[in-house]
């Protein structure tokens, strides 16, 4: 009797654990919700009597809007902490404010008047409790030199923020201690400028100030810029009298110096240059000589690593608002002339050229800005009809259109995701 008792209990045992396993393959695994998408943006607005500019944290899907800065008007320079849990934006084209995510803990970090038509760039340290931020001013008069500062700010509070370098620009006759702006490179932790036509770098801290180029000669001209590589290793930029420029990539440690577009009938007018996130490839836009208009452009792909250059859209027209995605795998760029642009994507090799977002009437598109995941595209969409600029999100694929502002956004801009 003992012994059958044991086997009925064996199998009992054997049974339920059967039965756990069959409900167990038939259910789907659980899983942590994921957190929903999430950017911030300017726009401005009819408040009473007065126009204001104010700053809006809201969901990819429209949901959970939330005026991040009350009473304050925002400039458009809007930057998120690396860690996703602080922005750091510009008032008044004079302070600079960091925010929480949620709206707390407004804190104006900097504040300081004195200078003729601010400009501001900033960049977050890693730890995201540092920024550091250049100021551009014009000289008050037409024969008086502006001037390029430096500062570093301790978002924590502990040490403020402090001038780490401020020196003076332009004037007549002109000033040579810089004849550029301050560039930041991607982590903040280094500066390069032109000064003495070479380019030079030095440390966040204002230590460390290196000439980095041994030939003198044009390193900025007609609008090009100094551009660091994402991995902060390489600078990018064209040189050359403009517009006849060459596009050259060097170290930061001042190694390897690189023409990677030896053409001598390449004419520059349209100068950005966009970096791929693995740096080892660079997008540009290509004219065709004598195309001062740029209504002949094409986008060029150029690989640092071989130096060869890929010809992407092989259909001149006028193409802007290049944007790589997060994961390097696809380009975002409108094409069109002004209030005639639509939206496209390509990938990286050039292969599978999609429109989206084609129930828009084509208009004036700018601003395009890919999600962290690099899943969707956020833009802004002039209307035509109604004098507004609205800002939409897209999938990759060209589904899920969705308006993100309302009736009472006049005017959106700025659109930056929130990393996550």
């Amino acid at each position: 009797m003992n012994k059958l008792l044991r086997l009925s209990s064996i199998a009992l045992i054997s049974l339920t654990l059967l039965i756990s396993l069959f409900l167990s393959l038939q259910s789907p695994p659980t899983t942590a919700a994921q957190k929903p998408s999430r950017l911030a943006f300017v726009a401005l607005q009819m408040r009473g009597s007065e126009f204001r500019t104010s700053l809006f944290g809201v969901n990819a899907d429209g949901s959970s809007r939330r005026e991040l800065a009350p009473n304050i008007d925002v400039s458009p320079t809007l930057v998120w902490s690396p860690n996703g849990q602080r922005l750091a934006f510009v008032s008044g084209y004079t302070d600079i404010y960091t925010v929480n995510a949620d709206g707390s803990q407004l804190t104006k970090q900097f504040a300081e008047g004195g200078c003729k038509a601010p400009n501001f760039e900033i960049a977050w340290f890693s730890n995201s409790q540092k920024l550091i931020f250049a100021r551009s001013c014009d000289g008050f008069t037409s024969d008086a030199p502006g001037s390029q500062s430096l500062y570093i700010s301790d978002t924590s509070g502990i040490q403020g923020t402090k001038l780490v370098r401020e020196l003076e620009v332009g004037g007549e006759p002109p000033q040579t201690e810089i004849s550029s702006e301050f560039y930041l490179s991607p982590d903040g932790q280094q500066v390069a400028f032109v000064k003495d036509k070479n380019i030079y770098k030095m440390n966040a801290d204002g230590s460390g100030m290196t000439k980095i180029t041994k030939t003198p000669g044009e390193y900025i001209s007609g609008g090009s810029q100094l551009v660091w590589s994402p991995d902060r290793t390489k600078i990018a930029f064209l040189f050359g009298a403009y517009p006849k420029q060459q596009l050259y990539t060097i170290n930061a440690d001042g190694t390897n110096l690189k023409n990677l577009t030896n053409n001598p009938q390449n004419e520059v007018y349209n100068v950005k240059l966009f970096w791929s996130p693995d740096s080892s490839r660079i997008a540009y836009y290509y004219n065709k000589p004598g195309d001062s208009a740029g209504e002949q452009q094409d986008i060029y792909l150029l690989d640092i690593n071989r130096g060869t250059a890929k010809n992407l859209t092989q259909k001149p027209r006028k193409y802007d608002e290049l944007s790589w995605s997060p994961d390097g795998q696809f380009i975002g760029f409108v094409a069109g002339e002004f209030n005639n642009q639509k939206l496209y994507t390509i990938n990286a090799d050039g292969n599978q050229l999609n429109q989206l977002a084609t129930r828009l009437k084509p208009s004036e598109i700018s601003e395009l800005a890919w999600s962290t995941d690099s899943q969707q595209i956020a833009f802004i969409f002039n209307e035509i009809q109604g004098d507004r600029s609205n800002l939409y999100v897209i999938n990759r694929d060209g589904s899920a259109l969705t308006k993100l502002t309302n009736d009472k956004d006049l005017i959106a801009s700025h659109p930056v995701w929130q990393a996550q």
